[in-house]
């Protein structure tokens, strides 16, 4: 099934070898020299070897077509090759990359999340696709076709390479970054059995005290004074040449720069932490953090690239939680844009990763959040779904006022369905559940549906 698909469609698109040498039906005494010159031209690209493929610059696929099962490290390298044959820009480059770097992640776990990898692998074929089809001006499914027929086959989803980030030196895998600053220390040991610290730890006891005095001014609504702490800090680190503490200060003039407004220059030190942290948390928050800056003027690439980017680190450091909010902000652009396939797999892929978690509130925020993008692209019955997951999330946690909330947005729909005997009993819960909160806005507006139901 394989021989069918791909990579040897990849010969029909670009490179110097690709030429085909043409036998015309009625020129009999010019074929056999003509079939001969093709086959030669065959063997020169191709020479035999054991599998028998390869892509348009001679370069052998790292997938055996004639073994039974493929390892994933074979696919993932492959799909690369696949970008560079074709000749993608760079930008879409790092696009496709940025997918392919996500199921690596989830391929290095004990195991392996099949759906995640899949999802991955079916958005980076897409978008190797559409620039295919753009290029050549005629619709072109041919990588997501060879992915589709991948899918079919006895694919080993457990990587075989040891777990690191490419073109990054070895370092501790690390937990979300500290938000709120304490004397001592900065970080909490880490739960991990090599016992290394979850956040970076400023080894001057000078900068160490001078960082936290100047995240305390910024927690204290004191901006200016925060601000002018934090530079103070920079010419500190600098002096010691501390790169990574530097990097982490970046990110916090980022947020206050951002809190300004002056988002050319929040942008500009989000990008110094992004390339110059070691801690693949403030990487993925830098990321993050721009992405949320474009979204906001609808910019929507380089929101979707640097999204991409901070889920692609938030997996690296093992932050579930960061990360199903990042899936969760993909999918609300894409809904935004009304591209319903796309962001029903990034709702997917958050849903996936919230349940990984294991966290019941972060559960119930990422069903309802995606509830209500399926609402809005009139996915009613996977919008009722969610809202019912999230329900049950939220029942767990106690969390009575987002309960009300979910059951009166399921009664909305139900309402929507003629279906009101259904939409009341919802409603009826939703003020149960609204009684053991403190929002009288809330529930005024729960019995008024009730009364007007």
């Amino acid at each position: 099934m394989y021989n069918s698909i791909y990579p040897n469609y990849v010969n029909s698109y670009y490179g110097a070898n690709n030429r085909k040498i043409a036998v015309k039906p009625d020129d009999k005494k010019n074929s056999q020299t003509s079939e001969k010159a093709e086959n030669d031209l065959k063997e020169h690209n191709h020479p035999k070897q054991d599998n028998g493929m390869y892509f348009p610059n001679g370069e052998k696929t790292a997938i055996n077509y004639t073994r039974r099962q493929i390892n994933i490290d074979q696919v993932l390298k492959d799909f690369k090759n696949t970008a560079k044959a074709i000749g993608v820009p760079d930008e879409i480059n790092a696009e496709v990359s940025a997918y392919l770097d996500l199921a690596q992640t989830q391929s290095q776990r004990d195991i392996p999340n099949a759906q995640v990898i899949q999802s991955n692998l079916k958005t980076a074929s897409k978008i190797l696709d559409e620039y295919i089809t753009n290029t050549l001006k005629k619709p072109s499914k041919v990588v997501e076709n060879w992915v589709d027929t991948l899918f079919l086959q006895d694919v080993d989803y457990k990587t075989s390479q040891p777990k690191q980030l490419e073109a990054q030196p070895t370092q501790p895998q690390t937990q979300e970054v500290i938000e709120e600053p304490k004397e001592e220390p900065i970080s909490a040991p880490s739960t991990e059995q090599n016992n290394q610290p979850e956040f970076y730890i400023p080894s001057d006891a000078q900068l160490k005290n001078m960082f936290i005095q100047a995240k305390k001014y910024a927690q204290n609504n004191e901006k200016e004074q925060a601000l002018y702490s934090f530079q103070k800090v920079m010419e500190y680190a600098r002096e010691l040449g501390d790169e990574q503490a530097c990097a982490l200060i970046s990110y916090e003039q980022g947020r206050l720069y951002e809190d300004f407004d002056s988002l050319e220059d929040a942008l500009y030190n989000y990008n110094i932490a992004a390339k110059h942290s070691k801690d693949n948390n403030i990487k993925a928050k830098a990321h993050m953090s721009m992405a949320r800056i474009y979204d906001d003027f609808i910019n929507f690439k380089p929101a979707h690239d640097h999204y991409c980017a901070a889920a692609s680190f938030a997996g690296e450091a093992d932050n579930l939680k960061l990360q199903t909010k990042v899936f969760a902000d993909i999918a609300q652009i894409h809904t935004d844009r009304y591209e319903k396939d796309d962001a029903i797999m990034f709702m997917s892929l958050a849903d996936i990763v919230a349940d990984e978690t294991q966290d019941e509130k972060v559960k119930g925020i990422i069903y309802s959040r995606n509830a209500k993008n399926c609402k809005r692209l009139n996915d009613k019955a996977r919008a009722l779904r969610l809202y019912g997951n999230s329900a049950s999330a939220f029942s767990k946690t106690e969390d009575y006022e987002n309960l009300a909330k979910n059951y009166r947005d399921a009664a909305e729909i139900m309402i929507q369905y003629g279906n009101r005997a259904k939409a009341r009993t919802l409603l009826n819960k939703a003020y149960s559940a609204v009684q053991k909160t403190f929002n009288q806005d809330l529930q005024k507006e729960i019995t008024k549906k009730i009364a007007d139901l």
